[in-house]
C-alpha cells in the first residue's frame, strides 16, 4: 500500500472534521464557566483520553521493534518491556519525591513533543525547526496555563503542590502572558514561513490553526481545551502517521487493524484507571480523580516520547531512501 492511500491529519476530509471539532467545543464554551466542569465536558475530557489518547501510544511495542530493529525474540522483546516499564516506574518515583521537578519536565518535555508532532510535516532544517517546535508547544502548553491561572493552580497544587498564583510576576502578568505567548509563535511561524518559503497552503493552514487553538484555550474550560487538542489533534494525528509509517514498511495497516492492535496495552491502561478510580472513591478521594489521570499521562508519556523520537527520525531516513 501506497504512503498517499492512508490519510493523515492534514487530508481534507480529517482536517475539517477535526477543525469541526475544535470549533464545536470552542463555540460550546461560550455558554459555560471555564472554572466549572459538567458532566458533557468531563465526558470529553475521559473520552478523548480512553479513545484516543491511551490507544495512540498502545502500539509503541511495535514502534519500538521497527526502529530499533528489535526481533520477535523474547530476549529483544524483553529489551522494551524493561526499558519501557523501567523508565516509568523511576520516573513516577521521582514524582513522590521530586513532584515540582517533575512536573517541570513533564512540561517541558511535552512542549517539545507536541510541538514537533504538530510541525514535523514541515521539514525545516535545524536549528530552526526545533525553535519552532518549541514556540508551538509554548503555545499548547503555556495559553492554558495563563489564560486560566484560577482554574489550573488548584490542580498544579494537587499534582505537585505548585501553586502559580503564588508567584506575582505571573499572577499580576496573566494578561500580558497571555498576549505574548500567542504572539511569539504567531511571529516565529510567519517569519520561518517566509524564510524557507514554505508552501501557501501550508502557511494558511498553520495560521488557521494558531487561530482556532487559541480561542479555544482563551474560552474552553483548560482541561477540556487540552482533551481536544490532546485527542483530536495529537493522538488521532499520530495514529494515522504510524498507519502510514506501518503502511510504507510493507506492513498492510488500517485503523481497524491498529486498534486490534492498541486493544491490549488500551484494555491494561483502562483497567488500570477504572481500579484507580476505585481506590480513590473508597478513600473518598474522587475530586483527586484528575490530578491521578494527569500523572498517569506524565509517566506513561515519558517513554513514549523517546520512542516518537527515534520514530521520527527513523521516517526521515525511510523517506529519503523510498522517495
Amino acid at each position: 500500500m501506497h504512503d498517499h492511500a492512508t490519510p493523515s491529519l492534514r487530508s481534507p476530509q480529517v482536517y475539517r472534521f477535526v477543525v469541526g471539532v475544535t470549533a464545536l467545543a470552542a463555540g460550546l464554551s461560550l455558554f459555560t464557566d471555564p472554572a466549572q466542569m459538567g458532566f458533557v465536558e468531563l465526558a470529553v475530557l475521559f473520552g478523548a483520553v480512553l479513545l484516543l489518547g491511551i490507544p495512540h501510544g498502545a502500539i509503541d511495542h511495535l514502534v519500538a521493534s521497527e526502529v530499533y530493529g528489535l526481533d520477535a525474540t523474547v530476549k529483544d522483546q524483553a529489551k522494551f518491556y524493561v526499558f519501557y516499564l523501567l523508565l516509568m516506574l523511576i520516573y513516577g518515583a521521582l514524582w513522590v519525591i521530586f513532584p515540582v521537578t517533575c512536573l517541570l519536565l513533564f512540561l517541558a518535555f511535552a512542549v517539545y513533543h507536541f510541538g514537533q508532532s504538530d510541525l514535523e510535516y514541515l521539514g525545516l532544517p535545524a536549528p530552526h525547526r526545533y525553535a519552532l517546535y518549541v514556540s508551538r508547544g509554548v503555545l499548547l502548553i503555556g495559553l492554558p496555563i495563563v489564560a486560566h491561572l484560577e482554574v489550573v493552580s488548584p490542580i498544579f497544587v494537587q499534582i505537585a503542590g505548585l501553586d502559580l498564583l503564588a508567584y506575582p510576576w505571573l499572577a499580576d502578568y496573566a494578561t500580558t502572558w497571555t498576549v505574548g505567548v500567542v504572539l511569539q509563535h504567531a511571529l516565529l511561524t510567519g517569519v520561518l514561513a517566509v524564510r524557507h518559503q514554505v508552501a501557501r497552503s501550508a502557511v494558511g493552514r498553520e495560521s488557521l490553526n494558531i487561530a482556532l487553538l487559541t480561542v479555544l484555550f482563551l474560552v474552553a474550560n483548560p482541561l477540556v481545551a487540552f482533551a481536544i487538542y490532546f485527542g483530536f489533534w495529537h493522538s488521532l494525528g499520530h495514529i494515522l502517521e504510524l498507519i502510514r509509517y506501518f503502511n510504507r514498511q510493507g506492513e498492510a495497516m488500517s485503523v481497524w487493524s491498529f486498534y486490534r492492535k492498541a486493544a491490549a496495552f488500551t484494555l491494561m491502561s483502562v483497567v488500570g484507571l477504572l481500579m484507580l478510580y476505585g481506590i480513590n472513591s473508597a478513600f473518598g478521594l474522587e475530586e483527586h480523580m484528575i490530578s491521578l489521570l494527569f500523572i498517569l499521562i506524565a509517566v506513561l508519556t515519558l517513554p513514549h516520547m523517546v520512542i516518537v523520537e527515534r520514530f521520527y527520525q527513523d521516517k526521515k531516513v525511510s523517506l529519503s531512501t523510498t522517495g
